[in-house]
């Protein structure tokens, strides 16, 4: 197995784990209790697939597919943020360890900071990267997938730079600091159509600790009555810190 699919069952393993280990009933959308723990128990008995082929988990008569979105700007690169984030992180270290190294004192404590703003993150990019990684993984069932009756999609937020605004009628205005799906009416509708393919949408974030399962064939009813929802991006700031001791005392 190469270190690049190593890496990726990993992550898709991961991911896994942290719902399996975290969900609740109160994270699950348009599914009765019966399905609720049926889905449970599906997640359960799943088994990572490593030949780096559509699906990437089975179990008995279905299978999980993990693909992970970004409300970053995204092209033939991938997502902006991720690859900005891999530059900063590799020019701040080369940076740090070059200052430490080429200092004369016979002992030094070296302490630098670096970082970058976050460039902005939009509704219409977590959108557009949700749709695109969707009909790519559909056109993946569509070639690999012929008997299979229990189909879901494990969709992965990897940023926490979007949060959302619900208002409902007679309540106050609820704050997430994530993405949610489970309100975004727009792209549910688009999803129902799929609704013969897949069952299931299991919507994570790891760094916000969020968990969204959606029953696909019951979008309507869960998005029935949704009220005013607003999206809007987070502002901040990515740093990077490293302390180092140079001494060139043997005995220390």
């Amino acid at each position: 197995m190469s270190k690049n699919q190593k890496y990726q069952d990993n992550i898709e393993q991961s991911c896994l784990e942290f719902v399996k280990r975290d969900m609740k009933e109160k994270d699950a959308f348009g599914l009765s209790n019966e399905q609720y723990i049926e889905l449970k128990n599906w997640l359960n008995d799943s088994e990572l697939n490593s030949n780096n082929r559509f699906p990437d988990f089975t179990f008995n008569n279905g299978f999980i597919e993990h693909f992970a979105i970004t409300s970053s700007l995204e092209n033939k690169k991938g997502a902006k943020q991720k690859r900005e984030s891999s530059i900063l992180k590799n020019k701040s270290e080369t940076n740090f360890l070059s200052k430490l190294e080429n200092s004369e004192a016979e002992k030094v404590l070296i302490s630098r900071s670096y970082g970058r703003k976050f460039e902005e993150h939009t509704y219409s990019n977590i959108v557009d990267s949700i749709k695109k990684n969707w009909i790519k993984h559909i056109e993946s069932y569509d070639k690999n997938i012929t008997t299979s009756k229990h189909g879901i999609f494990l969709i992965e937020y990897i940023d926490i730079n979007i949060q959302t605004a619900i208002s409902r009628k007679n309540e106050s205005v609820k704050v997430f600091d994530t993405y949610r799906i489970s309100v975004d009416k727009y792209l549910l509708d688009w999803i129902y159509s799929y609704k013969e393919k897949i069952n299931y949408l299991i919507f994570v974030n790891l760094l916000s600790s969020s968990i969204e399962i959606i029953r696909i064939d019951h979008i309507p009813e869960i998005t029935e009555g949704i009220s005013d929802i607003w999206y809007a991006p987070t502002l901040g700031m990515e740093a990077h810190k490293y302390v180092g001791l140079k001494t060139k005392n043997k005995n220390l």
